[in-house]
């Protein structure tokens, strides 16, 4: 370019994107949750025109009781991401996208990668058997369980679930390898995959199948794209490392365990919320509960996309010792999805007002504007909760593990007694107490603190 040649002007959605801190792993992890809210509502729709409320329920539950794999994951997943991103200064990928970097680097990284394979695969193993007969009693207590097809549906759930869960190591350590944007790129395609294969079966009666089609395209994308994509990458963990290895039990052991405990217990502090409602309620104020919250979920997830995207990042420049860096990235992305979330939970609670307002036929299928209104308020204070702890996380510390244990019984034990009593508006009333009452000042108190200590020691 020649100095009477002006710069090249960006367009002006480039410019605000810029603005945004919308990079391309933000836009390709933002554009599949809002795939969800766009197709979203065309699955509503084929959801309402063919399920019965009872198969609505055992739906939405089906996804729920499934994610009690949190359980089995031990925190490898996290870990992983964290080990590698601390590893990952010393690595890079070439033209082939082969591993490439200090070979000490390359043989821990090997060792944590096949360690946690083998451990995954017999995870998963213990899932499967587990979900199985827990799920087998769980749903055979409901009143709708002798009218409705559901048993080989599940087992068959569980099934590709469990291959799906042996799959995080590889999925993780790419993560952690700052393929971000590759790997979000994966979650639109398959997500694009999964509505158009529910939007034919759901008409064709596929019924309670459909949670397990839409696992089976997940498999083929992710299957597919790893052995397409990174086959070169992958076989450099097929040999045994020779150099440097991970010392599980002073390096990482510390982090997972706790890590592993909190994994344990979070789950009372949101997803036994509906779990609660099926068991102690019906079949239709779960589904009710699950519409509502699964679209609030994808909000949530869809604004914490513009730090979690940036976690491999954040641990590189603490491996670094940048830490002014790592505050102005911070700040900057966690203002931007914190103002997203309060735009985007005010506007759909708007729309559930207007439902009841104008008697939309199908306006019963969403809880109330009450309890959608505590949801939303609960699910904000949650995200800059979750912000603070992924800043936490990334330096490869998991601190305040003893509080964090005895709160999240005490939220599984609220929303249980909310739940019984009170139904729909107990659990979410319960749910924004504990996280905006109990969580987030004492994580902000803790946050504050330990970036003082942290960053003030080197």
């Amino acid at each position: 370019m020649t100095a009477s040649t002006p710069p090249e002007q960006r367009s002006w959605p480039r410019r605000v994107l810029n603005r945004m801190e919308v990079d391309r792993a933000t836009f390709y992890a933002v554009a599949t949750r809002y795939w969800q809210f766009i197709s979203g509502p065309v699955t509503l729709w084929l959801v309402v025109q063919f399920f019965s409320p009872e198969v609505q329920g055992f739906y939405v539950t089906f996804w729920s009781v499934i994610g009690l794999q949190m359980f089995f994951e031990l925190a490898f997943p996290q870990t992983i991401v964290t080990m590698t991103s601390h590893l990952w200064s010393q690595l890079d990928l070439d033209g082939r996208l082969s591993l490439v970097g200090e070979a000490d680097a390359i043989s821990k990284l090997t060792h944590l990668m096949r360690i946690s394979v083998v451990v995954q695969v017999l995870l998963a193993s213990l899932f499967a058997i587990i979900a199985s007969g827990f799920g087998l009693w769980f749903f055979a207590d409901d009143p709708s369980a002798d009218s409705l097809t559901w048993r080989a549906p599940w087992l068959t759930l569980v099934g590709l679930s469990s291959v799906a869960f042996a799959l995080i190591p590889f999925l993780a350590v790419l993560e952690g390898c700052d393929q971000v944007r590759e790997i979000h790129k994966l979650n639109l395609v398959r997500g694009i995959a999964g509505s158009l294969v529910v939007w034919i079966a759901i008409p064709l009666g596929a019924a309670l199948w459909i949670p397990a089609l839409a696992t089976a395209v997940r498999l083929i994308c992710e299957i597919g794209w790893m052995l397409g994509k990174y086959p070169r990458f992958f076989a450099a963990f097929a040999k045994r490392p020779t150099g440097a290895k991970v010392a599980w039990r002073k390096e990482i052991w510390p982090f997972q365990s706790k890590l592993m405990l909190k994994g344990f217990f979070n789950y009372f502090n949101a997803d036994v919320m509906l779990p609660v409602l099926f068991r102690y309620q019906d079949a239709v104020v779960a589904g009710q509960f699950g519409l509502t919250w699964n679209i609030l979920q994808s909000m949530r997830i869809a604004c914490s996309s513009w730090v979690r995207t940036r976690v491999p990042r954040f641990g590189m420049l603490i491996a670094q010792r940048d830490y002014k860096e790592l505050d102005r990235v911070y700040f900057r992305v966690g203002k931007i999805a914190a103002g997203l979330m309060a735009v985007l939970g005010a506007v759909f609670l708007v729309g559930v007002l207007g439902l009841d307002y104008f008697e939309f036929r199908y306006a019963h299928r969403f809880l109330p504007a009450m309890p959608t209104a505590l949801l939303i308020i609960g699910l904000w204070t949650a995200l800059i909760f979750e912000f603070q702890w992924l800043y936490l996380h990334a330096h490869g510390k998991s601190p305040y593990l003893t509080l964090s244990l005895i709160a999240c019984c005490l939220s599984g034990l609220l929303i249980w007694w909310g739940g019984i009593h009170y139904g729909a508006i107990g659990v979410s009333l319960a749910f924004l107490f504990m996280q905006g009452i109990v969580y987030l000042p004492l994580s902000t108190v803790g946050w504050l603190h330990l970036r003082r200590k942290w960053h003030g020691e080197d």
